[in-house]
């Protein structure tokens, strides 16, 4: 189930549907096993809940059942892999498959641009990005490289193999490389957060200041060679300055991405407080985002008028602040209750929470499923082998 998973994130939304259930399977054949299951089902619970509640008072039902039944794999994963004992050979094998899959996958989105290098970088001057896996949503799919690069770093420290060792290297700098081809906000943010966090790592808990100042110039030679060489990422920092200088200016275009996301947020923002209590209710969260564009923001195009680009937020409109709150409770004592006391496990988790401030990330399949894959296997594989390089 878990290769199903892994392959139905970048070909195929029905797969990953299909395995997502079926994985449950073995928790009612196995032997559940001590994972630290009530504080973990107490999170996930606090996470449905507001959802549940809300039904309640949502009028647009099949609304509200699909928001419940996107978060379902949270669950289910929980449940199955909690039931099971996988080797910790077959562990390093899914991680080098998934590893695989993603190279796989950014691959084939470079071999798009290399067909028009043209077309794409007048393209990214648009709000444009390369073609991707997973149905094309670069922003969930930049994330899932950058724990493709997590995943794939532990795996350099692990390795005994110096053969292995290189060819994993060369992977990584090849995912990395492409982070910045692609230059989705979301990747650059969690790869560049998660270099920051090493550096600390090392300043401050190893006392590595030369091992500190070597990475800061890595990255910083990184940042301005990819900067100079790739036009995708010139022309998308050149957008996203003109997109957010037209916002501050109050410049409402249409086609701005970024300036619909902050609109998008403003309305989850003013919703929740004219629904302090209950919120909308999930199901009627897209109908309630519509009305409040047409009453302070009508020139916005309908495919503009999206959820909140923020998960409190998403929270809030449609199960107010409790259920915001509710919300905030779960996310955390999810992340901490399953990061181990490894810094790149740290750096697993913390990334983890970037996309969740700058998209509906538990409103869409993909979002969810990487979420339950790093808390519930992710995690678990950095758990169990101590690596004295961290």
């Amino acid at each position: 189930m878990l290769v199903g998973l892994m392959a139905g994130l970048l070909v195929s939304r029905a797969l990953v549907s299909f395995t997502s259930v079926l994985i449950v399977l073995p928790f009612f054949f196995g032997n559940q096993q001590p994972f630290t299951q009530r504080k973990l089902l107490a999170a996930i619970w606090l996470l449905l809940m507001p959802v549940l509640l809300s039904g309640l008072w949502s009028s647009d039902s099949a609304s509200w059942w699909n928001s419940v039944a996107v978060r379902l794999p949270l669950l289910t994963m929980f449940l199955g892999l909690s039931s099971v004992t996988i080797s910790q050979r077959n562990k390093t094998r899914l991680v080098y498959l998934y590893l695989f899959l993603i190279c796989l996958g950014c691959a084939w989105s470079l071999s798009q641009y290399l067909t028009d290098t043209t077309a794409m970088h007048e393209a990214y001057l648009r709000a444009k990005t390369l073609p991707t896996p997973s149905d094309d949503d670069h922003i969930r799919f930049s994330w899932m490289v950058v724990v493709a690069i997590l995943l794939g770093t532990h795996l350099v420290f692990t390795e005994q193999k110096q053969r292995t060792r290189s060819w994993l290297l060369a992977a990584i700098v090849f995912l990395v490389v492409y982070l910045h081809l692609l230059a989705a906000k979301t990747g650059l943010v969690g790869l560049y957060t998660g270099i920051g966090l090493y550096v600390v790592y090392s300043v401050f808990i190893r006392k590595q200041w030369r091992t500190a100042l070597a990475i800061v110039a890595t990255g910083i030679a990184m940042a301005t060679i990819c900067y100079l060489t790739l036009p995708t990422l010139r022309n998308r920092i050149q957008y996203v300055v003109y997109d957010l200088s037209n916002y501050v200016k109050g410049n409402t275009m249409p086609g701005y991405t970024d300036a619909s996301r902050l609109w998008s947020m403003k309305a989850g923002y003013q919703l929740t407080l004219q629904h302090p209590l209950l919120g909308v209710g999930f199901g009627d969260m897209r109908s309630a985002v519509d009305q409040w564009h047409t009453v302070h923001h009508p020139e916005s195009p309908d495919y503009e008028r999206f959820l909140p680009a923020n998960e409190w937020l998403v929270y809030g409109t449609g199960s107010g602040i409790p259920g915001s709150i509710c919300y905030t409770i779960g996310f955390l004592a999810l992340l901490y209750f399953t990061t181990r006391r490894t810094i790149l496990s740290v750096i697993l988790s913390v990334t983890a929470i970037l996309p969740f401030l700058f998209d509906d990330t538990l409103e869409g399949q993909t979002g969810v499923i990487v979420l339950a894959f790093i808390a519930f296997f992710g995690q678990q594989k950095l758990a169990e082998t101590p690596v004295t390089h961290e």
